[in-house]
């Protein structure tokens, strides 16, 4: 895994030194969306000018929604109120560096960051533009989002791999000695964490899991998204389903797996059920450890965070993917998706 490919020595452009990994990925999904969306929709016969806007405001939306809906989850990282909640305000939204002097994260270095992207986030937003350029243009929405939902199950399993790749955290904890190839993985050198040298951090991933074999789950979600591409392509594609059921069933299966996956995720609990894992890391009966010091931890891992990590509540994940499965079956019962309607398919 390699978070960046540098560019020679002394070369720099934009103030990097080297060309994301990621970046590269995420461009390879869009190109790939893109490549095949417009095939598909010429084979339904729609317009195929029509799949390079949707592909373009997929884009934007992926771009600004991940953003804005990262900053959303890690938002208890950001909003840390150490002198008051008004002083806490000004140095959040009216200044570079927030509170980053408390132990927090800025907010606008996190926007305009090169990582930190949330995949639902740019999900959503990118929908909500889809939607109303099909209506304003006065198009099928049905029909071009059934179009569009194959080319995104691939999209969605390129982007992955971008996770995987690059390394950018979005891996799970402990595999608690399970080892399974691809799908249990130590992100970063075997022997400890990364280096402390920043000439030599390209080499390794933004994060590394301390030496933890850990649950690969980009790597699992792409995998699965692969298997909704080949079950698009191989069969659904070519069966007479009413408008909507491909959209649906990309909605049902990806919240499905998004939510089983967030149990074996690092990611940090919207609605709590117990208390947080970083609190457990010293013990049992240990005091509780004061958030500056759980932020801490979650800005350096070490190997106990990962072996004492566990689900503790729902995450925003597991919310929007519950929301997207409901939505999926109500659609699909309602309007009677499952049914076969007479059309001509090539």
């Amino acid at each position: 895994m390699m978070s960046m490919i540098p560019f020679p020595e002394g070369i720099q452009f934009l103030g990097r030194a080297g060309i994301s990994t990621y970046s590269i990925f995420l461009m390879l999904a869009f190109l790939s969306c893109s490549f095949l969306s417009v095939r598909e929709f010429k084979r339904r016969g729609l317009n195929p000018a029509t799949a390079d806007w949707l592909v373009f405001l997929c884009i934007i939306g992926t771009i600004v929604g991940a953003k804005v809906f990262f900053v959303i989850q890690i938002w208890p990282q950001i909003w840390v109120t150490d002198t008051g909640f008004w002083d806490t305000f000004y140095r959040v939204f009216f200044t570079w560096k927030g509170m980053s002097y408390a132990g927090g994260t800025s907010m606008w270095k996190t926007l305009f960051s090169g990582s930190g992207l949330v995949f639902y986030g740019g999900l959503l937003c990118s929908v909500a533009l889809i939607l109303f350029y099909l209506r304003k243009n006065k198009l099928n929405v049905a029909q071009h989002l059934d179009a569009a939902a194959i080319a995104l199950s691939l999209g969605y399993g390129i982007g992955r791999l971008a996770c995987f790749v690059s390394g950018d955290g979005c891996y799970g904890y402990s595999s608690g000695g399970i080892s399974i190839p691809l799908i249990t993985w130590v992100y970063g050198p075997e022997t400890g964490g990364c280096p402390s040298d920043p000439a030599l951090l390209w080499k390794y991933p933004f994060m590394c899991s301390s030496g933890v074999r850990v649950w690969n789950t980009p790597v699992i979600e792409s995998l699965l998204s692969f298997c909704l591409f080949g079950f698009y392509m191989l069969w659904a594609r070519y069966k007479p389903f009413r408008p909507g059921m491909l959209t649906c069933i990309f909605a049902i299966w990806n919240g499905m797996m998004r939510f089983l996956l967030e149990f074996l995720r690092l990611n940090d609990a919207v609605i709590p059920i117990r208390k947080p894992p970083s609190y457990l890391s010293a013990g049992a009966g240990s005091p509780e450890i004061p958030l500056k010091n759980f932020l801490y931890l979650h800005s350096h891992p070490d190997a106990a965070y990962f072996e004492n990590w566990h689900w503790y509540g729902f995450t925003q994940g597991q919310i929007i993917a519950v929301f997207l499965i409901i939505t999926g079956i109500t659609i699909i019962t309602v309007k009677k998706l499952y049914q076969y309607t007479p059309q001509t398919t090539k």
